[in-house]
């Protein structure tokens, strides 16, 4: 296993941070029943869909599928809150890393 660049991994994990925060805020928006909630949850995945783009974008070491599906499937539960099933976006075809 390939290690990965100290720099580049704390960029993702503030990308992955990124994605955590703005699924609880879009779930705490939800629960309140907002009439802003579909729209904020929206903004969330879409927040969610660049970061993991971002985090495929910096290095494609050992990690990186891994935290880009991490950020992708943040994306996806932002979206399913609303009761939007269908991914705005499709995953990204990955190359495999040896």
């Amino acid at each position: 296993m390939s290690v990965c660049d100290p720099k580049i991994l704390v960029e993702r994990t503030n990308l992955l941070k990124e994605c955590a925060d703005a699924y609880a805020y879009a779930v705490e928006v939800v629960s309140k029943n907002s009439v802003m909630a579909e729209d904020i949850s929206r903004s969330c995945a879409e927040v969610c869909y660049q970061s993991a783009e971002e985090c495929l974008s910096l290095d494609h070491d050992a990690l990186a599928e891994e935290l880009y599906n991490m950020c992708y499937q943040y994306a996806v539960l932002c979206e399913k809150i609303i009761g939007n099933n269908k991914p705005a976006y499709e995953k990204a075809q990955l190359k495999e890393s040896s």
